[in-house]
């Protein structure tokens, strides 16, 4: 199953999620009638006024009874599912913090949360994501962790104070492995759907519960005060809130049923993919083998972790009626999918890890000695700096959302070859705007522009790191960039405008835009734009609907790493061949002056396309660019860019 299957199915599980809330707010209706029926089953309205008959037998039917029930229901479901999807809809660090996380900052000193940060950027640059806001829940010491976001643009790792003190490196890779594959699979946007949805059904049930604790303490104060002729009313609002609570569990029960059917089979694949990217089934099994055999194991203890539970890497609370609301499939069952000869045996918690010997620093990241190869011959060299290197454009479509070990290794090269100092850039706030304009200083007049939009301070730092981005090797730029993305996505608001201004003023400072320029300026604006308001919204179905902007797409490419008209011309048809449903309406595009506003434009109207239009689309621009069976560091990179701005993250060209 590739990114654009796992997608497809996120989405179709999406429909299959409204249906299953639809039966639950009907059963929840039912469990509503049937109590108002047990409440008011002898009340009987004639004209304008309503008669009680403690006489009468309990009527079984009224239709005016079911219409206020049923309308109820649906708007207090409704409005309380709106209410928690508005509130997570703010992207994944909303999430993190509604369960009391604390943002790791990129720059911090602790050796721990350093090596946390080094295991989610080495996931990040190897799968072609931005790397990914990290935070700590500094208060459940359980092992656990969680991947939360709409987008790419916005999700965030999260890990438990216990999973950070309590795992080897090994493991917490397998950890945020698993967590990635999340991320990669469209699962976290459903979560956050069913969080909604499960929410909207216990608000019922909440309602019931306030009242009753009310209605307590008002007990009291009446006890007190000596208030009389109440207990009538007493009664009657303390039947409506036992009734509003055993209503608001049944559909609960429901809606746990609901959470737990929708996130087990999705543990197993997580799982599996983790073991593929990481090569290290020892990792992944050491970490659930520690969660069996510590006391705690995975359990979570903050009030709002419950509303998450299908979040978690694990088992976050104890499983009722069972076994039935599990989100997560039983640990011996997720160890032996791994390990099949599995001996039963849980880890001991007297080991204990020291992430002294784990760190950043000791991973040949920070200027300490490299650790012995894994293996020998398993480490992928970096692309050469010049020349064209071997591709095969099916291939590289299919690693599109991918969890490759062959990647991983190409990330951990790439980390290499970037100096310490610029790794230091990438994680302060001062000096991340400044190394991204470096990497644009091949204009005279570059500094007097960063000094104009941004100050001398800025231009200043950018004149000192520009030696260092000069001296990179051009497949390192982008992962650069990826690195210093969650500190750039947290700019306060006046801090971006002089940022976003200052960096199209250096892309157009020459009145040409070249494609590393392109592929910078359009993923970075796009990912911070998801960031600030995460969305997934599809406007266009149809393949002749954005045929014109396919077709600039197709022609820019072509453009990008040909010279002469005939070879432009065959790498056009090329790409044109994998769409035959509007091949006839595809037309090579003229050539430009260097300027490319109109790809700018397509993409746009393509990133809210349907996914097999995306589809197509990268298989058809992947063909363009290897219509000579080879590619260019700065086609890959343009083809990157436009793979980012379809959400469809696409890792290092020439690596496998």
């Amino acid at each position: 199953m590739d990114f654009f299957e796992a997608q497809a199915l996120a989405r179709k599980r999406s429909s299959r999620l409204i249906v299953l809330f639809g039966l639950a707010v009907l059963g929840t209706i039912l469990a509503g009638y049937a109590a108002a029926m047990a409440l008011f089953g002898q009340f009987e309205i004639r004209g304008e006024d309503i008669h009680y008959d403690p006489t009468a037998p309990v009527r079984l039917w009224s239709p005016v009874i079911l219409a206020w029930v049923a309308g109820g229901t649906v708007v207090v479901v409704g409005a309380a599912s709106l209410f928690k999807w508005s509130q997570m809809r703010g992207g994944g660090a909303a999430v993190a913090e509604m369960v009391g996380g604390r943002r790791v900052a990129p720059d911090t000193t602790d050796l721990a949360e350093r090596r946390l940060l080094n295991v989610v950027e080495e996931m990040a640059i190897a799968s072609g994501v931005p790397v990914p806001a990290v935070f700590i829940l500094e208060h459940e010491p359980g092992i656990n962790a969680f991947a939360a976001g709409l987008t790419t643009s916005d999700a965030v790792v999260a890990v438990t104070k216990g999973g950070l003190e309590k795992l080897t490196r090994d493991e917490l890779q397998g950890v945020v492995a698993h967590e990635f594959s999340h991320i990669l699979n469209g699962d976290m946007r459903l979560n956050v759907q069913l969080s909604a949805v499960v929410f909207g059904i216990l608000f019922i049930g909440l309602i019931g519960r306030g009242l009753l604790i009310g209605l307590g303490r008002g007990r009291m104060l009446q006890g007190r005060g000596g208030g009389k002729n109440k207990g009538g009313g007493m009664v009657a609002l303390f039947a409506i809130g036992l009734a509003l609570l055993i209503i608001g569990y049944v559909g609960y029960f429901f809606g746990r049923l609901i959470q737990a059917a929708v996130s087990r089979q999705r543990e197993y694949l997580a799982d599996a993919a983790a073991v593929q990217f990481t090569r290290n089934p020892d990792g992944i099994a050491g970490v659930l083998k520690k969660i069996g055999g510590y006391a705690l194991g995975s359990k979570m203890i903050g009030a709002h972790a419950g509303e998450i539970g299908h979040f978690f890497f694990a088992q976050g609370f104890r499983s009722h009626f069972g076994g039935a609301w599990a989100t997560h499939p039983p640990l011996p069952e997720r160890i032996r999918a791994i390990e099949p000869r599995w001996d039963g045996r849980f880890f001991k918690p007297e080991q204990v890890v020291d992430v002294k010997t784990q760190s950043f620093a000791e991973t040949g990241l920070g200027g300490a000695p490299k650790p012995p190869a894994k293996q020998p011959g398993l480490p992928i060299p970096l692309p050469p700096p010049l020349g064209r290197l071997p591709f095969a454009p099916v291939a590289a479509v299919a690693e599109i959302g991918a969890l490759s070990a062959a990647h991983h290794d190409q990330a951990q090269s790439l980390l290499e070859s970037i100096p310490p100092a610029l790794r230091d850039a990438a994680h302060d706030a001062v000096l991340a705007p400044a190394l991204v304009y470096s990497l644009l200083f091949g204009d005279a007049g570059a500094r007097e522009l960063v000094t104009k939009h941004d100050g001398a301070s800025a231009a200043d730092h950018a004149t000192r790191l520009q030696p260092a981005t000069a001296a990179l090797p051009p497949a390192a730029r982008l992962p650069l960039l990826q690195l210093a993305f969650p500190v750039l996505s947290t700019l306060d608001p006046a801090a971006r405008d002089r940022f976003v201004t200052t960096l199209d003023e250096l892309v157009h400072a020459d009145t040409k835009v070249s494609p590393f320029e392109f592929a910078l300026q359009k993923m970075l604006l796009h990912q911070l734009k998801l960031a600030g308001a995460p969305q997934a919204r599809v406007d266009f179905h149809a393949f002749q609907a954005v045929a014109e902007d396919i077709a600039v797409v197709l022609s820019t490419l072509a453009r990008a790493g040909q010279q002469d008209g005939p070879t432009v011309a065959g790498a056009f048809l090329a790409g044109a061949a994998q769409l035959p449903l509007i091949r006839q309406n595809l037309a090579l595009q003229p050539a430009g002056t260097g300027d490319l506003t109109p790809l700018d434009r397509a993409l746009d109207r393509l990133a809210v396309s349907s996914l097999p239009i995306k589809k197509r689309l990268l298989l058809a621009a992947a063909h363009v660019i290897g219509h000579d069976g080879t590619v260019t560091v700065e086609e890959g990179e343009l083809l990157r860019a436009i793979a980012v701005t379809l959400d469809c993250p696409m890792p290092v060209l020439g690596t496998a």
